[in-house]
Formats: C-alpha cells, sequence, structure tokens
C-alpha cells in the first residue's frame, strides 16, 4: 500500500481524495500527522502553478504528495471586477485570511448584493510530487461549465469544516446544496464529459505515482 502525504491543511481534504481515490490501494498521512506547519509562499500566477508549488514544498517532508488548488469564478462579474475571487478564495483584499465562518458571511453577501443567486464555477488544479519529481494535471475546458452551480445568500444549518462556502452552494441539476450530497447529477452528454475528466485525472495519478488498482 502506497502512503501519500496530502498537502493541505483543509481537514475535510482527506474524507476528498479518500473518495477520490477508493479504487486504488492507498493511504493517507496529513501535514498535522507529521507536525507539519509552516506553509508554502503561494505566489503562483495560476491555480496549476499554486498546486505544483505546494507539491515541490512538501515532497521534502515526503516521497509521495497530492496537493490540488482551486480558483473561484462567478459568471454575474467581469473578469476584471475587483470581487471575482480568483485565485485568492479566502483572502481579503487588504490581504487577511478568513476563516470558515467570515467565508460563508462575505460570499453570502456578495450572492446577496448580486440578487440572492449567483453562478460560479471553480477551476481545479492537481500536482503531485513522487521522490521529488513534481507533475501536474487540470482541466479547463467545457468540464468546468458542467461543474458549475448556484451560490445563495441562504446558508443550509449544515457545516463542512474546510469547505465552508459548500453550505451556500446548491447543484444547478437537482437543487440541493453541496453539504446535502456529495453526488451531482447530470444529463447523458455531461456525464460523457465527467467521466472522461476522472478517466484522465486518474490516467495521471497512476503515470506519476504509480497507484495500483485495488
Amino acid at each position: 500500500m502506497m502512503e501519500i502525504l496530502l498537502g493541505t491543511h483543509n481537514p475535510s481534504k482527506k474524507e476528498y481524495f479518500a473518495r477520490q481515490l477508493a479504487d486504488y490501494d492507498v493511504s493517507f498521512v496529513t501535514l498535522a500527522d507529521l507536525g507539519i506547519q509552516k506553509l508554502p509562499d503561494e505566489d503562483g500566477k495560476t491555480v496549476l502553478e499554486n498546486a505544483m508549488i505546494k507539491a515541490e514544498y512538501y515532497g521534502k517532508f515526503h516521497d509521495h504528495v497530492i496537493s490540488a488548488d482551486s480558483a473561484l469564478y462567478i459568471r454575474e462579474l467581469p473578469l476584471t471586477d475587483p470581487r471575482q475571487p480568483g485565485l485568492t478564495i479566502r483572502r481579503t483584499a487588504d490581504g487577511h485570511e478568513m476563516t470558515d465562518d467570515e467565508a460563508l458571511a462575505y460570499y453570502a453577501a456578495l450572492a446577496h448584493s448580486l440578487g440572492g443567486k449567483i453562478t460560479c464555477w471553480y477551476q481545479d488544479a492537481y500536482a503531485v510530487c513522487n521522490h521529488g519529481t513534481v507533475s501536474s494535471f487540470m482541466d479547463d475546458g467545457p468540464v468546468n461549465d458542467v461543474y458549475a452551480f448556484y451560490m445563495v445568500d441562504t446558508p443550509h444549518p449544515k457545516r463542512s469544516p474546510g469547505w465552508p462556502l459548500d453550505s451556500i452552494s446548491i447543484r444547478r441539476t437537482n437543487g440541493k446544496y453541496f453539504v446535502e450530497s456529495t453526488q451531482q447529477a447530470a444529463d447523458a452528454a455531461s456525464e460523457v464529459l465527467m467521466k472522461d475528466y476522472r478517466r484522465r485525472l486518474m490516467e495521471f495519478y497512476e503515470k506519476n505515482l504509480g497507484l495500483k488498482r485495488r
């Protein structure tokens, strides 16, 4: 069994990657398990660069590392609008790193200011470090539109530590909050895109980490 260090302090990422790699013979160790507290300087200009920065940094502590980074975009705002989150989902204009509660309140208020419901999507990037060698994966094609969702100004009472925006994020396909379900229904065409994306992501892990299916 391969042990993989998750290059993140987000407590919900362990469950996320456990679901993502459920078919593989792996186990996970966290930064907290290894007593790693210092953060790398995530000064990349893209989510892909930031994911690679984290993978390379945490690769100093473990042979096998997976890191990820996300950017958040709001369709109702121009990309040049200062309220567009982009790479700084958790950071305010003055550089403050928001807590879960602060982020939830901020985005609920932003959704309210834009009519109570906005259309959003995440751009995700993944990077791995295998004995010092860093590789990366990102899809910025139509799959991002498939995963687009609504963000609203009325929070669900349930909370997911590390993923505060899941309490105000609603799936377009079934109208359910993210915290209510981990699955997203899709039409036939969208399902084909999602399956292809997952297949290519798993092939990336297999090739660059040497993962083996159970």
